[in-house]
């Protein structure tokens, strides 16, 4: 989706599930990672008009660390890091229209946290829900039929 520095020498691992699964089952220990994945999609099509889809989805970030206090503040850079990269990467390398943080039923958040997070059997740790929203231009990808 897009590269976000770990503030560690590296980048944040990521995961998505959007074409292929790539979700794993289990997180690598100690590493922060990023899951990607679709809430719902408004599809808008029309004889000779246009076709647009519109993907709402959201992303948690995984800190691998505890559920202590004391990790916020390492937690409280990557606000201004995802921000930064999802507006350095408006149309995904020009692959969508556009890819916007939203806060249209998110409880006006675009970026949530730190919230307590588990994976799988993984014990709780924290974690950031970061609410996007993808515009797609679908033309030539399917014909609406009377």
């Amino acid at each position: 989706m897009w590269e976000i520095a770990d503030g560690r020498g590296g980048t944040v691992t990521s995961f998505r599930v959007y074409e292929k699964n790539e979700f794993p089952e289990s997180l690598p220990p100690g590493v922060i990672c990023a899951i990607t994945y679709t809430l719902d999609v408004e599809s808008t099509y029309s004889l000779g008009g246009p076709l647009v889809d519109r993907w709402r989805g959201v992303t948690e970030f995984h800190f691998p660390w505890s559920v202590d206090k004391s990790h916020f503040p390492e937690i409280m850079l990557f606000f201004a890091r995802i921000r930064n990269a999802a507006a350095g990467s408006i149309s995904l390398g020009g692959r969508v229209a556009h890819f916007l943080l939203r806060t249209q039923n998110t409880g006006g958040q675009s970026i949530q946290g730190p919230v307590t997070l588990a994976y799988g059997s993984e014990a709780p740790h924290h974690g950031l829900l970061v609410y996007w929203e993808v515009k797609d231009d679908e033309s030539g990808q399917y014909v609406p039929a009377a």
